[in-house]
């Protein structure tokens, strides 16, 4: 056999035919034959690609659990990536956050597999140290008590050597946390196959391998794994808490575990999670012999990233302060555009699966949030930041511009996560409260004006609130705030209430601003509207010819309050029964709104179906049909087939459509038009009850149609 000596040559050395490998540091010459060469080093070590024999063995760390819930696809999916590697890759890694099973998925895999591996090798890949020594491990298996290599790198390399050389093998690099250790690894052996495990979410395709996303179960899954762990039944209980705990299976074991120990209902955890989070999280039961800790797993990996960038931490917290889901990058950062630093910290929470991340937005997993707003005080200033970001990311029309919609509707589940927050932990200093207060002025008028008048009142009830803590109640936002309740009272119904709201708000405008300031003249006018909802007609079209000259002349007559005058005296007018000069009006505010505001503006396509409401009230049916299909065309064209006004002039369309004797249409729209309403605005919201009484009077088919829907 060729041996190397100590300048680095070789010399010959025979062996005999012995079933393997000779061994050592001399082999004498008489007792060997043949001419088959091996090479052996001067230190008796082999070389990998010439050791063929070895035990069989494999070195999990703990058995797999007897059943992988909701997990099948996943299972399917590794195997066979491992079986039949694709795009010339060698294996697959197993990428998600922490506790969501990757190891569990990789240890059922590799017992899937254990009939086609003689050996299944299990690296803990922690670090370079540990990978290091794992795969010194693996030489020494593969030479047993073989003592020859001076440090522990020379046995991880040389076992390296080994797997590059041989077949029949499955590798598993476990918990990577340092991807660049492992592909260094991956480069030296160059095969596989090859299962990674880790929270980094970065392209492992240039180390040969497919990433395989796991995700959290689904709330059915994990309320059955609550069920099959525990003995209880899988009722409403298990769901929501299998919800709370976001369908991480580390929190689901624990959670199982915990629930046995202690006899507990899962209604009863469910108030211990409410109530201390963080102290549950990090409670393992005495009686799980793996002592599973949610909380040490999810700090762990925080205390990771905020060692690389703690700039990441911060505005990992900042997120916490909001819903968990889809927030929109505007709320982490104060600039228009998201500075390189920012985008750093949201790549690197995103790629060690803290975070996920989609257009223009990112969320949290629900478990995590919770247990990093367990430990948040106001001293961190997240709260203060939040609230901060959110006020200013407001857009800036939340009535008229329907481009803005749907930013706005995204910021109405954050604004209600952040008033929570800040009165879970107190002491946010006013200009913070002020913020949020601004904010849940904005889309409580948003919810206004989307019909969604529970809400709204909700919101901008909160909005009164906030701004009389920060502000104080004569403060002109408290007002502005309070102008818009008491439009949502009267939204609801709530007249009297409304009235109360409109006159206190009216008396302090008064004294803040005068008689003829324009916010003044706004609430002088709501409170007329509300006297016509009262049905107050005469005060309110006093009322409202009096706001008309006094705002004509102080703004010009075609200011876009000026405007709203004239609508509101045109309904006030019909209302009055005096139709003409209702038309009349509505025919000017539809002229001087298409020329200031343009055609398609929403106030606007107000005009016509307020000019088709006025034509059936005076039995002029045909006229009233056609400018109330065409208001619903336009509006359904600009604002949406749902958009409460919309359904507003869809549902007065179905009345012409009966007062007009064409019974079958009016009751197939009205029907339409109640199914959309109950979806888009509840069972019981003002609109959805007069849809449902209209219906039950269209299928009576009476021939006198009741009262149309009126315009704000």
């Amino acid at each position: 056999m060729a041996e190397g000596t100590a300048d680095g040559t070789e010399r010959e050395v025979t062996r005999n035919d012995l079933s393997g490998t000779v061994f050592g540091p001399v082999v004498q010459a008489g007792t060997v034959k043949g001419g088959v060469h091996t090479h052996i080093h001067e230190s008796g070590l082999p070389l990998a690609s010439d050791v063929h024999a070895f035990t069989p063995a494999a070195n999990p760390p703990r058995p797999p659990s007897g059943r992988l819930w909701g997990r099948d696809d996943d299972l399917n999916e590794v195997v066979r990536l491992l079986k039949a590697p694709s795009d010339g890759g060698f294996g697959v890694a197993l990428v998600g956050m922490p506790g969501v099973g990757k190891t569990e998925l990789a240890l059922h895999a590799a017992r899937a597999l254990r009939e086609r591996y003689r050996l299944t090798w299990w690296v803990s890949a922690q670090d370079g140290a540990a990978v290091t020594r794992s795969l010194a491990a693996l030489a020494h298996h593969l030479l047993p008590g073989h003592r020859h290599w001076r440090t522990p790198a020379d046995a991880a390399a040389w076992a390296m050597d080994w797997l590059h050389h041989h077949d029949g093998w499955l590798l598993v690099l476990d918990s990577v946390e340092t991807p660049s250790d492992v592909a260094a690894v991956l480069a030296r052996i160059d095969r596989g196959p090859v299962v990674v495990t880790t929270r980094w979410d970065v392209d492992w395709r240039e180390c040969g391998l497919t990433a395989r996303g796991v995700e959290p179960l689904p709330a059915p899954v994990g309320a059955a794994w609550l069920s099959g762990h525990t003995g209880l039944y899988a009722d409403d209980g298990a769901h929501r808490l299998a919800a709370d705990l976001g369908g991480l299976p580390l929190a689901l074991q624990q959670a199982s575990a915990y629930l046995r120990e202690q006899g507990l209902s899962y209604e009863s955890y469910q108030r211990l999670l409410d109530a201390e989070p963080g102290e549950l999280l990090d409670s393992p039961a005495w009686t799980d012999v793996h002592r599973r800790n949610t909380a040490r797993s999810l700090r762990l990996s925080v205390d990771a990233v905020a060692a690389l960038r703690p700039s990441a931490v911060r505005l990992l917290k900042t997120a916490c302060c909001y819903a968990p889901e889809a927030i929109p990058l505007g709320l982490l950062t104060p600039e228009p555009q998201t500075s390189i630093r920012q985008r750093s910290d949201i790549e690197l929470l995103r790629s060690y699966s803290l975070i996920t991340s989609d257009r223009g937005s990112v969320s949290i997993h629900q478990l995590l949030r919770r247990l990093l707003r367990a430990d948040m005080t106001v001293d961190g200033g997240e709260a203060a930041t939040a609230c901060e970001l959110l006020r200013s990311a407001l857009p800036v029309d939340p009535f008229s511009t329907v481009a803005d919609w749907p930013h706005w509707l995204r910021l109405i589940s954050h604004t209600e996560a952040l008033d929570a927050f800040v009165d879970s932990i107190g002491g946010v200093p006013e200009q913070a409260v002020a913020d949020l207060a601004g904010a849940l002025h904005g889309v409580g008028t948003f919810m206004l004006a989307q019909g969604w008048t529970g809400q709204a009142r909700g919101s901008l009830t909160r909005a009164v609130e906030r701004r009389t803590t920060a502000l104080g109640e004569g403060h002109a936002d408290t007002l502005d705030s309070g102008h818009r309740l008491g439009e949502a009272l009267r939204a609801l119904g709530s007249l009297e209430e409304a009235l109360d709201v409109h006159s206190a708000t009216l008396d302090a405008r008064l004294r803040l601003h005068g008689a003829e300031h324009r916010l003044t003249l706004q609430t002088r006018e709501a409170l007329a509207i509300t006297y016509k909802a009262m049905g107050r007609t005469d005060e309110a079209v006093v009322q409202h010819e009096a706001i008309l000259r006094d705002r004509a002349a102080a703004l010009g007559d075609d200011h876009t309050d000026v405007l709203w005058s004239m609508h509101n005296l045109a309904l006030t007018y019909k209302q009055a029964g005096r139709l003409d000069e209702a038309l009349d009006l509505h025919h000017q505010v539809l002229e001087r709104r298409t020329a200031v505001l343009g055609p398609d503006h929403p106030d606007t396509l107000r005009c016509l179906h307020n000019i088709a409401n006025a034509h059936h009230d005076a039995g002029r049916y045909e006229e009233a049909i056609a400018a109330q299909e065409q208001s619903v065309a336009d509006r359904v064209r600009v604002l949406g087939p749902e958009n409460r006004d919309t359904l507003r002039s869809q549902s007065n369309l179905a009345d012409s459509y009966l007062a007009a004797g064409r019974v079958s249409e009016a009751v197939a729209l009205h029907e339409r038009t109640l199914a959309q309403r109950e979806r888009v605005l509840g069972p019981e919201a003002p609109d959805t009850r007069g849809s449902r009484e209209r219906l039950e009077a269209a299928r009576e088919r009476q021939h006198s149609a009741p009262a149309p829907d009126g315009s704000p």
